[in-house]
């Protein structure tokens, strides 16, 4: 009798294999961490937004704002949501609104790298005020270039910090008007999409008849000052995800007085003359009370001859042998004060009683006349009073009586929309009607929110004859 030869098998593995957590969204690769262009937190909103097929409002709305810490949008629709986009800035910054979406997407999409979209890591030595634009600027230039490459279209951190007008890449002027509708457009809206305008929806890549930022064309020497602002401000973004420590005020503090030994020998009036800032204000930063604002610390370290970079990061021994450039910045070049200009009492005292006698709609303001005349308002006031008082009654008269007639026109309108939507089904809610109307901002008027209370009973009082 013969056996059956025992086969042997392998041993299964019955351990649990360790399963790395899934996302609730997207684990989006951001653009350019570790560069001078990296991407803004932002556009990597609108982005992630995009791979997802709906609109920013729906996933600012429906999915980060459960993850948020603080209550930033306090209803889920288009006006609930326009505190946020009139805030958008905020999210590219320093402060709390920045920490709260970072730490709620870095949940969403598993990534630990999103701070590095923000100024987060400077926030302990990087004044909020004047920080960042409130509008978006773009240079067509990369758009253009990365589209036509097939590469991805975003806005970069640097083209959000107020202090940079160039681009880095083409060292051009940042444009910030659409060439299409000619409007300025907010960092974000409920519709955004880098490289499109978010008002017209049409695409911003466009370098014929560039317009730039519908300014005057700068210098040679005031484009070399801009190009040399946006590499060193690019150096410290890119530099972020790489510092060892954090930086404090108390560094900030000492670098500021080791440069005001080195430029000016410790004389604090002539060094903020040469920044032209008032000398108190200079005083408060040496003394450590408060910070100085970015544009401020770009122009002393360029009086050092140094990056922002080395200025925040390198000890006072290496700032104190620093080349020295003492000249200012284009920017910084000392104004000729001219020469006290003669006063006609006679020829202003006519010129002013003309203004106050013509018809002119609307009137101008005392402002504006001082201006025309080339005189201040205190001066005028101290010599004509009495028709200065008039001039200036005049111009609010003519405000009060505009303001009078718009919210005229707001009722109507609000009667109007409201007639519209009962005609369509729909109740005529105060969000509803909003919609339909050219001011919706208008509603903070006591007679505006009369109007849409007194068509509402109207509408209720015809509903009851039609019963009876």
């Amino acid at each position: 009798m013969g056996f059956d030869v025992l086969t042997s098998y392998d041993t299964w593995d019955l351990t649990q294999p360790i399963l790395l957590p899934r996302s609730h969204l997207y684990q989006l690769e951001p653009i350019g961490i570790g560069t001078p262009l990296v991407e803004s937190l932002t556009s990597f909103i609108a982005r992630l937004a995009e791979v997802h097929c709906v609109p920013p409002r729906i996933l600012i709305s429906k999915i980060i704002t459960p993850f948020l810490e603080q209550i930033f949008v306090k209803r889920c629709t288009n006006r609930g949501l326009r505190s946020l986009f009139d805030r958008a800035r905020a999210l590219n910054g320093t402060g709390r609104m920045a920490r709260d979406f970072v730490e709620a997407l870095e949940k969403l999409t598993v990534r630990d790298d999103l701070r590095f979209l923000t100024l987060l890591n400077w926030s302990d030595i990087l004044v909020p005020r004047g920080l960042l634009r409130e509008r978006k600027a773009w240079c067509p230039a990369c758009y253009k270039q990365w589209r036509t490459s097939g590469r991805v279209v975003y806005e970069p951190l640097l083209w959000s910090i107020d202090a940079v007008t160039v681009c880095l890449s083409h060292h051009q002027p940042l444009c910030n008007h659409c060439p299409h509708c000619q409007q300025q457009l907010p960092l974000l809206t409920w519709r955004t999409r880098p490289g499109y305008c978010s008002i017209c929806g049409e695409w911003l890549g466009i370098t014929s008849n560039w317009d730039f930022s519908k300014g005057k064309i700068p210098s040679a020497d005031e484009s070399g000052w801009h190009s040399w602002v946006a590499n060193t401000i690019g150096e410290l973004i890119a530099v972020a995800p790489y510092l060892s420590l954090p930086l404090t005020q108390i560094k900030v503090t000492k670098a500021l007085c080791a440069a005001i030994e080195i430029v000016t020998q410790g004389n604090i009036a002539a060094f903020a003359a040469l920044l032209k800032m008032p000398k108190n204000t200079v005083w408060g930063w040496q003394a450590g009370k408060v910070l100085p604002p970015l544009d401020a610390l770009v122009k002393i370290s360029h009086c050092l001859g140094i990056s922002l970079v080395d200025f925040l990061t390198q000890e006072v021994d290496i700032i104190k042998t620093s080349k020295k450039l003492l000249l200012p910045s284009p920017g910084q070049q000392k104004k000729i004060r001219a020469s006290p200009r003669s006063f006609d009492s006679t020829q202003v005292q006519q010129a002013l009683s003309s203004i106050l006698a013509e018809s002119q709609q609307p009137p101008p303001t005392l402002k504006e006349v001082a201006e025309s005349l080339g005189y201040n308002r205190r001066l005028l006031y101290r010599h004509f009073p009495d028709l200065c008082y008039a001039i200036a009654a005049k111009s609010r008269q003519y405000l009060h009586t505009r303001r009078l007639e718009a919210v005229a026109h707001c009722c109507e309108e609000v009667r109007q929309a409201t007639l519209k939507l009962h005609s369509q089904g729909e109740y005529p809610t105060e969000a509803r009607v909003s919609l339909l109307i050219s001011k919706p901002g208008y509603f903070r008027y006591k007679q505006v929110r009369s109007a849409l209370l007194e068509a509402r009973r109207e509408l209720g009082e015809r509903q009851s004859k039609m019963l009876e």
